[in-house]
């Protein structure tokens, strides 16, 4: 994989500077400005023109960079888009994943995919955490919560019991992407992002492009896991979002009791690495409910410094309020 994530984050460079080559062109020369703005604007819903830091009264004999920059980034950008060639499938490693395919169309997913919804008939507490780091992985910002939350008719009722934070949140260009309301008390339901209905590494035409494996047991809670993992094929990478995921499911009841993703976003100027995990746990009656759940996601682009934000949240003391 690492050979791998070095061509991807390879040619997404040569994408970025062949990007700023054309755009750069395009305002020295004093011919498209208003079109770049369009373009930029369409594109990315209005975002941010980098080339406004760039003087307008300069030299127009710029102009062949337009198409030396249009070039460029269309002939780095499409590399590798067409038929590639993939490790073939061996007779065992085929064998193995059709039992694990077997083992994946049994798993009962309704618990996990129910939890969120069932937690509003819930009271509980929950601990909220998020942090910004830079670069060099030092932390920038933190905000911290706990946070009391009872179930009523009208909705659910929450109140911040302590509150701790520390440094300045910082997302520049990409406050549209990120939230900046980073001391919001209400629970995101990650399942979407973790379980999609029609998962591209089910997907009949991508099995090859991933390995199944079996990747031992573990204690989820007080109860014994097995874990089924997913992961790309560093010679297959190219176009496919999800990297890698891991299955936890329960050995008594064949319950899929926790999630792990990692998926890799490409848009024209930026980069986005995100990693998504949901835990369950039974609480009285058997019901299965939040228990821990984990986002977080880097950024990177040619004309800012990158970021990493991370988000932790743990659900604690669930108490049935409501009765339907």
């Amino acid at each position: 994989m690492v050979r791998e994530s070095r061509i991807y984050e390879t040619r997404t460079r040569f994408v970025h500077a062949g990007l700023t080559l054309c755009l750069t062109g395009l305002h020295y020369a004093g011919l498209g400005y208003k079109f770049a703005s369009v373009l930029v604007f369409d594109a990315f819903g209005r975002f941010p023109p980098i080339y406004h830091f760039f003087p307008f009264n300069m030299s127009r004999k710029l102009g062949p960079f337009v198409l030396a920059g249009a070039v460029f980034c269309l002939v780095l950008g499409t590399t590798g888009c067409g038929s590639r060639q993939i490790s073939p499938v061996g007779a065992v490693e085929r064998v193995e994943r059709d039992s694990i395919l077997a083992v994946l169309g049994q798993v009962s997913q309704e618990a996990i995919r129910s939890a969120f919804s069932k937690l509003e008939n819930y009271s509980y507490q929950r601990y909220l955490r998020t942090e910004q780091y830079d670069v060099e992985d030092f932390s920038i910002a933190y905000t911290e919560h706990v946070v009391s939350v009872k179930a009523t008719p009208e909705g659910p009722q929450s109140v911040i019991t302590r509150a701790d934070s520390g440094g300045a949140f910082n997302f520049g260009f990409f406050k549209r992407f990120v939230s900046e309301n980073v001391s919001n008390a209400d629970p995101v339901d990650l399942i979407p992002y973790v379980l999609e209905e029609d998962p591209i590494y089910l997907n009949p035409k991508n099995l090859d492009k991933y390995t199944f494996r079996v990747k031992g047991d573990t204690l989820m809670w007080d109860r014994e896991a097995h874990i089924i993992e997913v992961r790309a094929k560093p010679d297959a990478a190219d176009g496919l979002n999800i990297r890698k995921v891991r299955y936890y499911i329960e050995r008594g009841s064949n319950e899929l009791v926790a999630m792990y993703l990692e998926r890799i976003d490409l848009g024209m100027l930026f980069r986005e690495e995100s990693t998504f995990y949901v835990h369950i746990l039974p609480v009285a009656g058997g019901v299965m409910l939040p228990y821990n759940t984990r986002f977080e996601t880097m950024i990177r682009t040619p004309f800012k410094r990158s970021y990493r934000i991370r988000t932790v949240s743990t659900y604690t003391d669930h108490v049935l309020t409501l009765r339907n």
